[in-house]
């Protein structure tokens, strides 16, 4: 019996995702993306065991792996005084805990990847550049159209993303000489109301880098941070500035012959690094049910709950000042690193 055919709303992450999973479930599928050209915008993001597992899954791993990085590290500091507070090593013993490595990535290699191993299934057709109507939509219809989805605006209209206080600022440099700093490393920096990332990408070629801010610009909010943490801010000429927002629960992710996938469907905060990767688990569920919406939502909704949960906890925790970020900075410096990985195992043991 042959199998229906899908049309894809959007052709970022989430949307070509779909596609290898429609593609590799033997489908055929339409893909319809409004702009001209893929031309994907933003900076890094991290790619965790599970995120490479469903790369694996997907068929395409051989294809992103190439343009990842490899760090040997994620350095935890404190933002005011510079100190170190946890070393969490990421070699041959996090990959044997985990059964994948831990990698990072520009985005937009990420994308380039998952779209070369798109063009390889004949059975997609990509449209670029068209406006989408209800007239080009035939058969049934994944709607990967981001966290302000037209689609989901469409069968919930209530379902706008809800904005809070905090900014997130986005940088790519070319890759820097730093003193004081492990550049080769994930560095997270903690500081009251704000937090700063970065870590190479484009195989250690380019330099991301990530302030998250109560709104303030990244160089006056951190006007108080380490020395070292003030020089990399300022090596900064342009910030991409976007708004940190999330999707509110949806009482279920479709309706009819409509499927709602990744930032449409559950779009959150960046503070666990895991929207590429639920993106990438979404459309890996998506094609192992067949696509059937009951399922599939099963599968996933609890997950991707938990994960929103955790977020908005750990963006607090990042953000904690006075004594509270004191005692979290003990508790840190006293955690063995065997616990704090257990206590991330529930996100990196996905498909194991």
């Amino acid at each position: 019996m042959r199998e229906a055919h899908y049309s894809i709303v959007g052709g970022g992450i989430a949307g070509l995702a779909s596609g290898l999973a429609l593609a590799n479930m033997g489908a055929t599928a339409t893909l319809f993306e409004q702009a001209t050209k893929f031309e994907e915008v933003g900076a890094g993001l991290q790619l965790g065991p599970n995120a490479v597992r469903a790369l694996e899954a997907l068929e395409a791993w051989d294809a992103v792996s190439p343009s990842t990085y490899a760090p040997p590290a994620i350095h935890i500091r404190d933002g005011i005084s510079g100190r170190l507070l946890k070393e969490v090593e990421l070699g041959r013993a996090f990959a044997a805990r985990f059964g994948q490595p831990y990698r990072v990535a520009h985005r937009a290699d990420l994308h380039e990847g998952l779209l070369a191993a798109l063009k390889v299934r004949r059975s997609v057709d990509i449209n670029l550049g068209k406006a989408v109507s209800h007239n080009d939509l035939t058969g049934e219809i994944v709607a990967a159209d981001g966290i302000n989805s037209p689609t989901r605006l469409g069968l919930f209209p209530a379902s706008g993303a809800i904005c809070l206080p905090e900014k997130i600022y986005r940088a790519l440099l070319p890759m820097p000489e730093l003193r004081g700093i492990a550049a080769e490393c994930v560095n997270l920096w903690l500081f009251p109301q704000g937090h700063v990332v970065h870590y190479p990408v484009s195989g250690g070629k380019k330099f991301n880098l990530v302030a998250v801010t109560q709104g303030d610009q990244p160089v006056s909010h951190f006007a108080r941070a380490a020395a070292e943490l003030r020089a990399l801010l300022a090596m900064v000429p342009i910030w991409l500035e976007w708004p940190g927002a999330y999707v509110p629960a949806l009482p279920n992710w479709g309706h009819g012959n409509v499927r709602l996938i990744g930032d449409a469907a559950h779009g959150t905060l960046p503070f666990l690094a895991q929207g590429a990767a639920m993106a990438l688990e979404d459309a890996v569920a998506l094609g192992k049910v067949k696509a059937n919406l009951v399922i599939y939502e099963a599968m996933r909704r609890a997950r991707v709950a938990r994960l929103h949960r955790e977020t908005l906890r750990n963006g607090k925790i990042y953000h904690l000042q006075g004594m509270a970020a004191l005692a979290r900075n003990t508790a840190l410096r006293a955690m063995p690193q065997s616990l704090f990985l257990q206590r991330l195992a529930w996100i990196y043991d996905w498909l194991q």
